[in-house]
C-alpha cells in the first residue's frame, strides 16, 4: 500500500443496488451481484479509485464483498467502503437522508451490519419508512466501528425554493445553521455541478468554508448507465477528488477538511523540480524514504539530527560554521550513516535555516535576502533632505566660529608700551605687511560647480530621460561651465596677486632687519612703537566691524515629509524609507536638544568656547583632541547619521509605513510572498517555521500560506508545531528516532498506519500539544476517535 499521497483519488460514496428496492423499487431491479460487472466497468470507464454501495437503509455484505474483491485487481478501484443511505426522522416530520461510510478495518463487524440491519434494531426501530434521531445513533453504537455522516442536499443550501425532500435544509435554516455550526456532519452531498458555484458562494459570504464542506454523489440508481441512472440522462457529472490515502482514516480526514476536497485533481502542481525520494545508507543498508510533491515535514528528538538533513540536502551550502559542518559529520560517523540524496542549485527554490528569516527582519532595518530584494524599489534618496538640515547647521557651525574667532581676537590684541620721551624723527616707522587675496570661498564655489555639472551629467546618461529635458540640462550644463571658467580665471589672477605680495612681504621684512641694525637703541624703540600702535588701531577697527557680524542663529527651512519610496506587492508595500517623517525647524531644535545638556541653548552671539564644551553631552575624551566645535559637529553628525539611515521594510497595505510590526507578522509577510511565487517552482526547505509566529497567526494566516506551496512545489520542513502537521494536513510525515541505538525513520501520510506503526499515534506521541489538535482537528461529534 502506498505510504504517501500525491494525486488526489477520485470517489463515489453513493451508490444504489438492488437492495434499495424497498424506496426505489424498479428502478434498481437490474443492480444485482450478477451484474457488478456493469457497475465495475462503470468505474473503471470513470478512473473512480474509492468507492461505497450505500442502500437505503440496508446493507448486504455479500454484494459489498464480491465488489471489494476488485481492490486486488489490476484496474484503478483501490478501495470498496461499506455503508448506508439511512433515513432519519431529525425533526418531528421532517426526514433527511445520511449517507454513513463505515470502517471496514475489522470485517467481522461488517458482516455484522448486515445482521443488524436485517433482524436486530435496524429492523425492529424502522417506523414510516425511518429512523429516529435516537434510533439511527443507537444503530451506529451497536456496529461499534467508527463511521462518516454526510448529509443529503440535492439543492443548493442558498436556494430560495422549497427545500428538496429529504435535504437536511429541509429540516428549516435555523436546525440547519445549528447543524452546521456544531460542526454535526461531516461533509454534505450535492450531485449538480451548477450548484458548486453557488454553495462556494455561500461559503464565503458566510464564513462557513471551515464548517461546511461539500462532496459530489453519483446517487446511481442502475448500473448501467452509470453514473447516470436514466439512459437519456445526459447530465454530466463531475466526480469528487479527495487528497487521501484510499483508506477509510484518508476519507475520514479528506471530508472533515475542506482543503482535501476538490472537483478537480489540483491538489499538486506538475512539478518537475523534485525529489521522489530520499536515499540513506545506515550501517551499510539502503533506506529509501518517499517523498510527495507537496508538503514533508520532519519530526523526532531535538538531538535526532533533523537540520542536519536539511543541511545535507543542500550539500550544506548554509553552513558557514566549521565547527558546526564539522559537529555534523561526526554525528553521521558515529551513527554510522549517509544522506547520498541532495538538491541540486537549479532545482532549489530556497533554504530558510532555522532563525534566519528572524534575521532578515532584524532591528537594525531589513537584510533582505536575494529573493526579497527584487520587491523592493530603489533607495530613497537620504540627501535629498539631509543636505538641506545640513545647510542650515552649517549657519549655525559659521556663527559659533566667528564668535569664537571675535573672543580670540580680542584675547591677541598686542600689548605695548608707550613712549613718552621725546625722540628725534631720525627713524623710519613701517606699517604692517600687505595682506593675501582669501580664496578659501572661491575655491569652495568652484568645486560646487563641479559637483553640479558632474551630476547633470549622470543625469544625462539616463536612458529614460526626454529629448527636450535633456536639451535644456545640455544648455545648463553649458552655462555652468561657462561660468566655472570665470571662477577659475578669478582664483588664477588672485594666486598670481599673491605671488607679488609675498614677493613685497618678504623683501619688506629682510629690508626691516637690516634697517634695525643700523639705527640706535632709542631709535628702534620708538619705530616699534609706532608699528605697534598703528597695527592695533587697525585691528580695533577690524573687531568693531567683526562685532557687528557677530550673528543670531535660529533654524530656518521649510518644512518637507520625507516620502517613503514604496513598491506595492500582493497586500503589502515594499518601504525604502529614512528614521524620521519630516525635517523643519522643529526637527533642528531637536537634533541640538539630543547633544546638549537638558536645559542648555546656544546664544550664538554669546557663547564662549568653554560654555560649548560644558554644554555638549558626554563631551568627547581630551585624548580626542577635539574643539568643541568639533566635538559639536561630530555629536550632530552621529545624530544626523542615525535618523537619516536608510532602512528596508515590509507593511500591511493599512498600515503607516513608519509603523513598526511584530517578528511574528514580518514572517507572517514572508510567507505570504514566497507563497505566491509561482515562476521558480523550484523545492522550499524551511527549518521550524513556527518561530516568533502566534498560535492564532498560524492558524488563521501561516498554514493557507503553506498550503498554496504545497501546491505549486514541493515543501520540506522541519517543524514541532502540532499546527504544522495536522491542520497543515501534510502530505508526509518522517519521523527519525533510534531504536537500540540505531537510527529509525518512519515515514508516511498522516493517515498512514501498517501493522508496526500509525503516523497520527507518532505524532499524538512526539509533538507536544499533538493529541490535543488531533482530536480537535478530526472534528468527530459523537463518536469514538481510534488513532
Amino acid at each position: 500500500m502506498e505510504k504517501i499521497i500525491n494525486k488526489g483519488i477520485k470517489i463515489d460514496l453513493h451508490i444504489h443496488s438492488v437492495y434499495s428496492k424497498n424506496k426505489d423499487k424498479d428502478k434498481v431491479s437490474n443492480n444485482t451481484i450478477d451484474n457488478l460487472p456493469m457497475l465495475v466497468k462503470g468505474l473503471t470507464e470513470n478512473d473512480v479509485e474509492l468507492c461505497a454501495i450505500t442502500d437505503h437503509d440496508e446493507f448486504n455484505y455479500e454484494i459489498y464483498r464480491k465488489l471489494k474483491e476488485e481492490e486486488e485487481k489490476d484496474n484503478c478501484i483501490k478501495k470498496v467502503l461499506p455503508g448506508i443511505e439511512f433515513s432519519v426522522e431529525f425533526v418531528e416530520g421532517k426526514v433527511i437522508h445520511i449517507v454513513t461510510i463505515f470502517d471496514d478495518k475489522d470485517d467481522e463487524k461488517v458482516k455484522h451490519i448486515e445482521q443488524i440491519m436485517s433482524t436486530g434494531k435496524g429492523k425492529t426501530a424502522y417506523k414510516k419508512g425511518a429512523y429516529s434521531k435516537a434510533n439511527y445513533f443507537e444503530i451506529l453504537n451497536e456496529i461499534n466501528t467508527d463511521f462518516i455522516m454526510i448529509a443529503h442536499q440535492k439543492k443548493t443550501v442558498s436556494s430560495q425554493h422549497k427545500a428538496h425532500a429529504n435535504d437536511v435544509m429541509s429540516l428549516g435554516k435555523e436546525t440547519f445553521n445549528e447543524l452546521v455550526f456544531m460542526d454535526y456532519f461531516d461533509a454534505y452531498e450535492f450531485r449538480n455541478k451548477k450548484n458548486e458555484i453557488y454553495n462556494k458562494a455561500f461559503l464565503v459570504d458566510n464564513d462557513l468554508e471551515e464548517n461546511l464542506r461539500f462532496v459530489t454523489g453519483s446517487d446511481c440508481h442502475n448500473w448501467s448507465y452509470y453514473p447516470n441512472t436514466e439512459k437519456d440522462d445526459k447530465t454530466f457529472f463531475s466526480f469528487t477528488y479527495i487528497k487521501s490515502l484510499p483508506t477509510f482514516k484518508g476519507v475520514a480526514m479528506a471530508v472533515t477538511d475542506h482543503h482535501r476536497i476538490s472537483l478537480t485533481d489540483k491538489f499538486f502542481n506538475p512539478v518537475e523540480k523534485y525529489i521522489p525520494k530520499i536515499t540513506l545508507n545506515i550501517s551499510g543498508e539502503k533506506v529509501y524514504i518517499p517523498m510527495s510533491k507537496g508538503i514533508n515535514v520532519i519530526i523526532g528528538d531535538n538531538s535526532i539530527g533533523k537540520s542536519l538533513f536539511l543541511h545535507a540536502l543542500t550539500n550544506n551550502v548554509k553552513i558557514t560554521d566549521r565547527k558546526l559542518k564539522r559537529g555534523y559529520e561526526k554525528y553521521l560517523e558515529k551513527n554510522n550513516m549517509s544522506i547520498e540524496t541532495s538538491i541540486s542549485e537549479e532545482n532549489l527554490f530556497m533554504y530558510n535555516q532555522q532563525g534566519e528569516i528572524r534575521e532578515i527582519f532584524d532591528t537594525e532595518g531589513m537584510k533582505p535576502n536575494e529573493y526579497l530584494k527584487r520587491f523592493y524599489p530603489n533607495q530613497i534618496n537620504a540627501d535629498k533632505y539631509r543636505n538641506i538640515v545640513e545647510r542650515d547647521l552649517q549657519r549655525l557651525y559659521e556663527y559659533i566660529g566667528e564668535k569664537f574667532s571675535y573672543d580670540a581676537n580680542i584675547k591677541g590684541l598686542p600689548s605695548f608700551s608707550i613712549i613718552t620721551s621725546d625722540v628725534l624723527d631720525k627713524s623710519l616707522t613701517f606699517v604692517g605687511k600687505v595682506k593675501k587675496a582669501s580664496v578659501t570661498e572661491i575655491q569652495k564655489l568652484i568645486e560646487h560647480f563641479e559637483n553640479v555639472i558632474s551630476e547633470l551629467q549622470e543625469i544625462l546618461k539616463n536612458k529614460a530621460l526626454r529629448d527636450k529635458d535633456k536639451q535644456h540640462i545640455d544648455n545648463s550644463v553649458e552655462m555652468f561651465e561657462v561660468m566655472l571658467d570665470g571662477y577659475n580665471q578669478k582664483l588664477e589672477n588672485y594666486k598670481k596677486e599673491n605671488e607679488k605680495i609675498n614677493v613685497y612681504n618678504t623683501f619688506m621684512n629682510h629690508y626691516k632687519q637690516n634697517y634695525s641694525k643700523k639705527v640706535t637703541d632709542e631709535q628702534a624703540v620708538y619705530s616699534d612703537f609706532i608699528e605697534s600702535k598703528s597695527e592695533t588701531i587697525q585691528n580695533i577697527c577690524k573687531l568693531l566691524t567683526q562685532k557687528e557680524k557677530v550673528r543670531k542663529y535660529e533654524p530656518n527651512i521649510e518644512e518637507l515629509v520625507i516620502k517613503p519610496e514604496c513598491n506595492p506587492v500582493d497586500k503589502y508595500r515594499f518601504i525604502s524609507k529614512v528614521q524620521i517623517e519630516r525635517i523643519d525647524n522643529a526637527y533642528i531644535r531637536e537634533v541640538l536638544r539630543s547633544v546638549l545638556k537638558k536645559g542648555k541653548e546656544i546664544d550664538t552671539q554669546a557663547i564662549t568656547e568653554k560654555e560649548l564644551k560644558e554644554y555638549i553631552k558626554n563631551y568627547p575624551s581630551e585624548d580626542e583632541g577635539l574643539s568643541p566645535l568639533e566635538a559639536l559637529k561630530m555629536k550632530i553628525h552621529t545624530k544626523l547619521e542615525k535618523d537619516f539611515k536608510i532602512g528596508n521594510t515590509i507593511v500591511d497595505e493599512t498600515m503607516d509605513v513608519f509603523e513598526e510590526v511584530s517578528s511574528g507578522f514580518d514572517a507572517q509577510m514572508y510567507f505570504t510572498l514566497i507563497s505566491g511565487e509561482a515562476r521558480n517552482k523550484g523545492i522550499y526547505l524551511i527549518d521550524q517555521p513556527e518561530d516568533h509566529i502566534s498560535q492564532k497567526a498560524i492558524k488563521e494566516k501561516v498554514l493557507d500560506q503553506f498550503r498554496r506551496m504545497g501546491q505549486i512545489r514541493q515543501v520540506i520542513m522541519v517543524t514541532h508545531n502540532p499546527q504544522f502537521i495536522v491542520n497543515l494536513d501534510v502530505d508526509n510525515v518522517i519521523f527519525l528516532s533510534k531504536e537500540k541505538g540505531k537510527l529509525v525513520v518512519k515515514s508516511g501520510a498522516l493517515e498512514y498506519e501498517n501493522e508496526e506503526y500509525s503516523i497520527l499515534q507518532i505524532v499524538a506521541d512526539n509533538i507536544d500539544g499533538g493529541l490535543q489538535t488531533i482530536l480537535g482537528r478530526m472534528k468527530r461529534y459523537e463518536k469514538d476517535i481510534e488513532l
